[in-house]
């Protein structure tokens, strides 16, 4: 029985073509979730911008040192949210100190990248409490 060796050669070629493609790709794959990894934080593919309540919870961490009061209590119900662009949100709510003493803010924040609870992750753009 007589081989071909050029038909061999071919399909040898084809299949390490083939081979090659899929590396190609699989280093692809992996730098992209390489680079989401270093820029997020997270592979999670689905955790893009924080939500409102994760800006909020932000934004009470960013409060609470600047008020005289230890005993704070915030509206976690009652607070307004907007976004100034994709990565600047603003919210406007209040909270109570201990003498039971209703102070409104509207804070600004930005958010940096990386975990979104974590504060050291934001900037704070702007501070009016009333």
């Amino acid at each position: 029985m007589e081989r071909d060796y050029l038909k061999e050669k071919v399909v040898k070629k084809k299949s390490a073509v083939k081979a090659a493609w899929m590396m190609v790709v699989f280093v692809l794959v992996f730098a992209l979730l390489l680079a989401k990894y270093a820029f997020t934080g997270s592979l999670d593919p689905f955790t893009g911008l924080p939500d409102s309540d994760v800006a909020y919870s932000i934004a009470k961490e960013f409060i609470r040192p600047t008020t005289l009061s230890s005993n704070v209590t915030f509206s976690d119900s009652q607070y307004q949210f907007a976004k100034k662009s994709d990565s600047v949100y603003v919210i406007k709510s209040f909270y109570t100190d201990g003498e039971d003493v209703k102070n409104d803010f509207r804070i600004t924040l930005k958010y940096d990248g990386g975990n979104a609870a974590n504060k050291s992750n934001w900037t704070l753009v702007n501070l009016d409490q009333d």
